[in-house]
């Protein structure tokens, strides 16, 4: 009939009209036509618009085909008219509001895996790994001060300089020194000795010219040093084990994010597959699929390489068997409040020159350098000491049956206590004058060279003795220009002290504005995860409705697990951020990395 295809025309040159204009437009020619299609029956066999467009859109059918008849004219209802006056676009959507302490929690536990692949039974993960223990934060941390090495090794080195600075001051204390000599002598032509000589001997210094004193004290203050240095050992075990354990928590993350991309992939080619049997999908499609999945399946081997990596790591820090594949027993990943974020900057700094060792390590070490100054001087001075000797002295002299017998008178001289030497009897020769009385009665006196022990008899001998001495080796020049090199490194001293403020101060700043950027960032890849979560949710709709393609749902999915993964790894950022910062300021410890800190 000719007003049924007129009619099939209108509605046909309305469908291209609406494919063209915006949404607006769109629902004013719908409200349009459902107002004439309620007034006559004379509107029934054409749609009616308004006036204008209508006299544009009859023209137009006129041009092509003019056998077409004119329908009349009607005018629009008072409410349409109405309608129209009172027309505004559509406002945009209202920002979403900014929850950040929504937005810094990424729970792992909405992502379950199906029956196709699960973490726990990954193939790579247990190409080395015998066994899987979960571990907790506080656990790892309170296992790394019993068994790190690094905190291991600095209490050894803290133990060799407290033993150093117990022998320094084991000098003050007086030397003991004994001996007991046997000794047997021929005097030719017919005369034999023994001797038994026992010496004990005390001597303490009195003054060596500083030496002993400021030795001490340089040992006293590297000493001291050490402790610090073992202090700062702990703070730097502590925060690698935090940053490991931490990293390690985020690659268990993404392995559970590519494991899920894998099985959605899996699911969307059997989708696409049965979309080419029933005639309604394309080679192309599938071919997309296939390399989106074998994408996905690379990208979870190389996941499943850095979470083991990440493990390796974490066990060397705490010392464990590498065989033990480590897993973080959180569910999810959350910014943790590890410092207020009200501290002003000033205030992070004097809490940094209060608590930071290295600072006080550093100190210790240049006033080490300052008294090594009067360590090298003190050559230059004399010095004195005190001895106590005591001796006992026992030598009998023999003659032989042939010979006239005939007392012999003999003396011997005891060991000088202030030389250390030995009795008489111990010496080569000793002068005398012996007297002797011969056979036929006949007495004869003679001087004579007698040997070592020729003189007999028992004595006892007690000596004191204090001495003093002065030397310049080398008339002192050697102790000058030591002087000069320990005022040299003295000075460098100073300068990396110095230094070490400098970098602690900007240690601070910097890890300070690192905190602050990386919990501004866990908002912004907020953000993402929204509007790539609606745009995959959109991409899914209109494939299913025809109107979209598999490649728009490929590249929504992409972008989706882009922007988790983005989020994961911004809070992630904040903690090991705040963490840092803790480690500067000094006060790291396993309450503070916690359960936070409180000035």
């Amino acid at each position: 009939m000719p007003g049924s295809s007129r009619q099939s025309q209108l509605k046909r040159r309305q469908t291209r009209l609406i494919s063209t204009y915006p949404r607006a437009l769109f629902c004013f020619f719908t409200s349009m036509s459902l107002c004439c299609s309620q007034q006559s029956a004379h509107a029934q066999s054409a749609p009616v618009a308004a006036n204008s467009i209508q006299a544009d859109t009859q023209k137009q059918e006129n041009s092509s085909n003019p056998d077409l008849p004119i329908p009349p004219r009607s005018t629009a209802s008072p409410e349409l008219l109405q309608s129209l006056k009172t027309f505004k676009p559509q406002s945009l959507p209202a920002e979403p509001q900014s929850n950040h302490s929504q937005n810094a929690t990424l729970s792992m536990s909405p992502i379950k895996l199906g029956a196709l692949i699960q973490v726990a039974t990954l193939a790579p993960m247990r190409l080395d790994a015998t066994h899987n223990q979960p571990i907790t934060l506080k656990g790892a941390l309170d296992y790394a001060l019993r068994n790190n090495l690094p905190i291991k090794i600095a209490r050894e080195s803290m133990v060799y300089q407290k033993a150093q600075l117990y022998s320094q001051f084991a000098d003050f204390l007086p030397s003991f020194a004994t001996g007991y000599t046997l000794t047997h002598s021929d005097i030719y032509p017919s005369k034999k000795s023994n001797s038994n000589v026992y010496v004990d001997r005390v001597s303490a210094p009195v003054f060596a010219g500083g030496n002993d004193f400021y030795t001490a004290l340089v040992q006293y203050y590297r000493q001291k040093g050490w402790q610090y240095t073992y202090t700062a050992s702990i703070n730097d075990a502590l925060l690698d084990v935090y940053q490991r354990y931490t990293n390690l928590s985020l690659n268990h993350a993404l392995l559970r994010i590519r494991a899920k991309s894998v099985e959605v992939s899996t699911l969307q080619l059997g989708q696409v597959n049965t979309q080419f049997k029933a005639g309604t999908g394309t080679r192309f499609a599938i071919m997309q699929s296939r390399t989106q999945l074998a994408n996905d399946k690379q990208a979870l081997l190389a996941q499943q390489i850095a979470t083991r990596q990440s493990a390796l790591l974490l066990a060397y820090s705490l010392n464990l068997p590498l065989t033990s594949n480590l897993i973080p027993v959180d569910e999810y990943i959350t910014e943790q409040h590890l410092i207020s974020e009200k501290i002003s900057v000033d205030e992070l700094l004097n809490t940094a020159i209060a608590n930071r060792p290295e600072l006080r390590q550093y100190e210790l070490f240049r006033l080490a350098a300052a008294r090594n100054v009067q360590v090298a001087a003190s050559n230059l001075y004399p010095t004195a000491g005190f001895s106590l000797a005591y001796s006992h002295a026992n030598t009998d002299v023999n003659k032989p049956a042939s010979a006239a017998s005939a007392p012999g008178n003999s003396t011997i001289n005891s060991a000088l206590a202030a030389t250390g030497s030995t009795s008489v009897a111990n010496t080569a020769t000793s002068t005398t004058t012996t007297t002797s009385t011969s056979s036929t009665g006949t007495t004869t006196s003679s001087t004579s060279t007698a040997g070592a022990g020729v003189f007999g008899g028992l004595f006892n001998t007690l000596q004191t003795a204090v001495s003093t001495s002065w030397s310049l080796p080398n008339m002192g020049m050697n102790s000058v220009a030591n002087i000069v090199g320990a005022r040299a490194l003295s000075r460098q001293s100073v300068l990396q002290a110095n230094q070490e403020l400098m970098l602690v101060s900007e240690g601070v700043r910097v890890a300070y504005l690192t905190a602050l950027a990386a919990r501004e960032q866990i908002d912004n890849t907020a953000y993402g995860v929204d509007s790539s979560s609606e745009a995959l949710r959109l991409a899914n709709l209109r494939l299913q409705s025809g109107m979209g393609t598999n490649l728009e749902l490929i590249q929504a999915q992409r972008d989706y697990i882009t922007s988790l993964s983005s989020q994961a790894q911004a809070i992630i950022s904040s903690n090991l951020a705040q963490a840092q910062l803790l480690h500067d300021l000094g006060v790291i410890s396993i309450e503070s990395l916690t359960n936070g800190y409180t000035p």
